[in-house]
Order: structure tokens, then sequence, then C-alpha cells
């Protein structure tokens, strides 16, 4: 805050004079605290440490909390308070406050401790992994891979997948990273399959439980990979360079299919996005559970068409054709160009509901722009119904993104069209608002998250969620399970 103070001397009597005005800006620290999280529950037993990051003014912060069995514990560096909590060993549910003081500034959480005989489904956030992770359809298994410098300050790869009916983690093996490239985790199946991207070569690795794995080759194809897999393992999903008959790639990447793991390459639309010949292919992306419906996306440029299949033998068509249309206009410069208004993703492998009856995207508006050079996009979040070839385009949430839908219409919706870290969650049959994903989640599954959290995923029987985490660029995934079994 900027206070302009003004010193004016008046000199002389009755006749005075003004002799100067001069101003001097005295500069006033705005105090503050800022918190990521001021509301969050624990278990009654057996909590891993919770860890809240912390901005402020003055940076010397200090944290209070107002019950013995909770304790505060602030970082070296000042950026991160630390929330442990003893195990209650009472029948009733405890709650706490925790006050942080900045100078004058302060912010309270509040802090609720459930009691020892309630078990409610587990929150994880997994920042073992690097970057995002994968849950299985049914919610079986979540694998990721580790990264981190052993003592010769060496890069070493772990791939990792947990049980999520028992809590039990796999950890793969370790892998030197500069001959084992390792660079995304693509999903993981119901049978316990980790699909992990490898970098210099362009493949899917394939691990196994038991720590075997295998790079994934099809004759007659390069850079084959799976986006994603099916209910039970079945099915398998993504894409390959085609090759031609004398061995020569052909350019095109090709939405691919396995079925018991036997590969089968599906039928492209006749032309791509823009009513335009394909020149670079598309990419399938998804799944339904069951099997029913398959989605993929074009990929062309920024394009990101979506595209979707009913079974192995039909041409693919574009999600949202009751809605898509291509118009062809003329730029200053007297070229043509195809804009579209139509359904359109990114590479987000959570899009299709567990039988396939919902697709979520964004609706996107292309217009030429009044320099008659520059073209504008209006997005709106919106959702296919594969039953009745129908789009809902939510036309209250422009620049938002459709991410996921249940089969009873529950969506979910990202504000914001890239680097999504916040979202509500909307009920496609009555056209109401129930309310942001925490506050979802806390009245479905009676436990706080973050704010800064979104929903991603699914499965069948709505008892596991997958999950994003945008903080300071950079993404993590969340998972909430039930409890676990004996």
């Amino acid at each position: 805050m900027k206070t302009n103070l003004t010193l004016l001397g008046l000199l002389g009597g009755m006749l005075a004079s003004l002799l100067s005005v001069s101003c001097t800006k005295v500069e006033i620290d705005e105090q503050y605290v800022k918190l990521e999280q001021i509301v969050c529950s624990f278990y009654g037993s057996d909590n891993a440490p919770m860890e809240i990051k912390v901005q402020s003014n003055p940076a010397a912060w200090t944290a209070e909390s107002d019950q013995s069995w909770l304790k505060t514990d602030r970082s070296a560096d000042g950026s991160t308070l630390t929330l442990t909590a003893d195990d209650n060993a009472s029948e009733e549910e405890r709650s706490a406050t925790v006050t942080v003081y900045a100078g004058e500034a302060m912010e309270q959480i509040t802090i609720t401790q459930l009691a020892r005989s309630i078990n409610l489904p587990h929150y994880k956030k997994h920042d073992e992994f690097q970057g995002l992770g994968a849950m299985s359809p049914s919610g079986n298994y979540i694998g990721g891979y580790e990264s981190k410098y052993d003592d010769n300050d060496y890069s070493i790869i772990t791939p990792i997948i947990i049980d999520t009916h028992t809590g039990e983690e796999f950890r793969l093996g370790d892998f030197d990273a500069m001959s084992f490239n390792i660079t995304s985790t693509h999903c993981i199946s119901d049978d316990g399959l980790l699909f992990v991207s490898d970098g210099e070569h362009g493949v899917s690795l394939v691990f196994d439980k038991d720590g075997t794995y295998f790079a994934l080759e099809e004759p007659g194809y390069s850079q084959v990979s799976v986006s994603n897999t099916g209910a039970g393992g079945k099915y398998w999903v993504g894409y390959a360079m085609k090759q031609s008959e004398d061995g020569v790639l052909g350019g095109l990447f090709v939405p691919l299919v396995w079925v018991d793991r036997e590969v089968h390459e599906l039928k492209m639309p006749d032309k791509n996005w823009r009513g335009e010949d394909f020149w670079a292919g598309i990419l399938l992306r998804d799944i339904s559970a069951d099997g029913s419906i398959i989605y993929g996306t074009t990929w062309e440029g920024d394009d990101g068409g979506m595209v979707y299949w009913t079974n192995l033998d039909e041409q693919g068509q574009y999600v949202g054709k009751d809605v898509h249309k291509v118009t062809t206009v003329t730029d200053r410069d007297g070229i043509q160009l195809n804009l579209v208004c139509g359904m359109s993703a990114t590479a987000e492998k959570y899009k299709v509901s567990p039988t396939g009856k919902w697709i979520a995207g964004i609706y996107r508006i292309e217009e030429l722009a009044e320099d008659q050079w520059n073209v504008n996009y209006t997005q709106y979040a919106a959702f296919y119904n594969t039953e009745t070839e129908t789009t809902t385009i939510l036309e209250d949430y422009s620049e938002c993104t459709g991410l996921f839908a249940t089969d009873d219409g529950i969506a979910f919706i990202g504000n914001g069209t890239m680097a999504l870290s916040s979202g509500i969650v909307y009920d496609l049959n009555q056209g109401t608002v129930l309310g942001s994903m925490s506050e979802w989640i806390y009245n479905t599954y009676g436990i706080h998250i973050p704010e800064n959290q979104i929903i991603t995923y699914l499965n069948a029987d709505k008892d596991c969620i997958f999950g994003n985490i945008y903080d300071n660029g950079k993404f993590l995934s969340y998972s909430i399970i039930p409890p676990y079994s004996e």
C-alpha cells in the first residue's frame, strides 16, 4: 500500500506565502497470510502428517494450535506448515484450530479429527510420482513412477504400482535414467499392468507387478503407444505410426485397439476435423470401462478434434456431430481458411463415462477477427450424449473445460482450459450446480480436500476418485479410495 503525504509549509504571518510543496512517498508493506487450505480432516488413527503451503508478509510467520493433540511445525524455508495429529482414543469426533500469524496479519485453519471407530475413504496426494500418475478403470490399482538421485548423483527411475484394496505398494526396480528413459505415465489396467512412455524410442513400456516388463511392438507400426485400458484389462487403446508396404513410415498416426492383446486398426473419418485431408492422424485417448465407446483426438496443429467409435468395424465419427460445422472464410491476404465450431480436447485420458454414455470436452467456436487476419476462439464446457447423439453446451461456463461425467449425468467442469486448479460439479439432468469439487467431495464422502484439486475420473461404483493438483507450475495426482480390506 502506498500513501502520499503532502507537506505544505506556510511561512510568514497573515500574508503567508506558499514557498514550496514537496511530495514524499512512504512505502507501507501490506501484511498478509495466505494458506493453501483452511479446512482439513484427519482419520481417528494412523494419520500421515499433512503439509499446507504458506505465503506471508512478513515472511517470519508462526503457527499455534489450540489443542495439544495437534502439533504444528514450520519448514526451514518457511514455505510449509506441517500438521501432525495424535490418534484419537475416544469415540467422539474432535476439532482444533490452528492460527498462523505474520506481523499483524493472521489466518486460521479448522481441523476435524474423526472418532477412532469411523472408517472413511482414504485420501492421498501422490507426490511420490514424477508428474501425473494413473488409476485403473475399476479403481483396482494406481500407478506411476518415482524419479530421484542416488548417492552418486545419478538419476534413478522406479515404476510403482499401488493396490488400492490393500494399500500394498509394488516398487518395480531401480533403473538408470540414462539408459531407461521414462518420461510419463500412460495408464494402468485392472489386472495390474502399468504402461509408461519410453521417451527415447517413443513407445510404451509395460510393467507387471512382479517387475517384468516389455516394450510394446506391433509388425508394420512404429512408436506404438497405449493410452488407456478398459475394465478387466481386455481392451487397450492407443496409436502408432503406420508403415507402408515397403517398410517406409507412412507419416500418419493411426488409432489402434487391442482385444485380448490382438491389435486392430480403426477406420478414420474421411476428412479431418476441418474437412481437409489428414496430415498427422488420430491418437486414441480413452475407452469406456465396458469397452463400448472408444475416443480419440485428431491432434493436427492445435485442433484436438474429438472422434469416437461404437465398434471395431465402423468408421470414426466426430463427437458433437450435431453441432459440428465447418465454414470457409477468406482472410485479408486472400487465403481460404476452414473454421470450425465443434468439440475439441487435448491429451486427457479420462473423458468417457464407464458405459460410454457421456463424452466430456470443450465446444470451440472459431471466427475470423475484425482485422481479417487472426482467428478468435470462444470455448465452453460441453458434454456429448452418445445415446441421443446430442451435445449439451454449457454457455454459462465459457473458457471452461468438460473433464468427465458419470453415467447418470454428474459432470465435472474445470475453471479454465489449461493448467486447471479448480472446478465445479454440475448435474446435467437437472441443470444445477452441486458445488465446487471440494464441496461435492465433502458432501458425498465426508472428507475435506484442498480447493486447488480437480476431479478427472470416477469409477463405475463411484467409490474411487482420481484427480490432478496444479501447484506452482507442477502437476501431481491425488486419489480417494475405499477403506482397505482386511
